[in-house]
Order: structure tokens, then sequence, then C-alpha cells
């Protein structure tokens, strides 16, 4: 086991290995859209949990009624998503943070893998990059029409 800050300074190290390799790959951290999107209630992200490494498309509000709303929005548009991100994205309406919240997301889900295990770091770098590019086009795609959703 490692102690906090064991555990603190690996986490620094993987995210600053994961800033170099998407930097090799011609992408500078700050070039991600994540919470540029425009979009109040609508976050990209990164995170790698016990559960494993996920790349989400994640919709939030305090109002249910407004995150739901957003969300179905995106749904209109599965084909279009679906067609550039493909059968691997995984569209949960009511997916709960555990211990924190209920959300709205579109995820890559990258299972057995440990942010601790730092063989596991270049497959979750690469699992990281490409389903975000994926992720982030289809996003694009279809960001206007969900921003100005009547």
């Amino acid at each position: 086991m490692y102690t906090k800050e064991e555990a603190k300074a690996i986490k620094l190290q993987f995210w600053d290995g994961f800033k170099r390799y998407s930097k090799k790959r011609g992408r500078k951290m700050t070039s991600w859209v994540l919470k540029g999107t425009q979009i109040k209630e609508v976050q990209l992200k990164f995170d790698l949990n016990k559960e494993g490494a996920f790349v989400m498309l994640q919709v939030d509000s305090k109002l249910d009624s407004t995150r739901i709303s957003v969300f179905e929005s995106f749904e209109k548009y599965k084909p279009v998503i679906d067609e550039t991100c493909g059968k691997d994205l995984i569209w949960d309406k009511h997916y709960f943070i555990k211990g924190f919240k209920e959300v709205s997301v579109m995820y890559y889900h990258l299972e057995d893998i440990s942010i601790l295990n730092q063989n596991d770091w270049d497959k979750c770098y690469e699992f990281f990059f490409n389903q975000m590019v994926l992720l982030e086009e289809a996003f694009l795609d279809v960001k206007e029409v969900i921003m100005y959703r009547a």
C-alpha cells in the first residue's frame, strides 16, 4: 500500500506523463475541449479510478430536468455521434457517481487498469488520447445544435 503522499505523487507523475504523451501526439493538454464546451452543463473528462479508465462527456446540472433535457438533445443525434464514436460508446442517462450525485454520460471504459501500476500507463495514455479524439470530434459535430436547442 502507498501512503497518501506517495499515491498523490504517483498520480501527478501519471498526469504529467499523459501531458507529455499528448504533446508527442500533437495535442497540448490546453487544446482539449474538456471544460471549454461553451455549454454550461457539459464537460469532457478523463478519469482513472478503481473501476478503470474513462473518457466521458458528462452532463450535469443542479436541476435534473435540465440535465435530462440536455442529454436528450444529444440522444437525438445518437446516430451521428455513434458514426464517429463507434459501438463502444456507452450512453447512460442516469449514471451515479459513487458518493456524489447522479449525472448523464456518454463514455468509453477501459477495465482492469490502475494508476498505481506504471505498467498500465502507456495503455491508458493511448486509450485516453484515441477515445477523446473521437468523443471530442463527435461533440464538435453536434455542438451548435445542442447549444441552440429549443
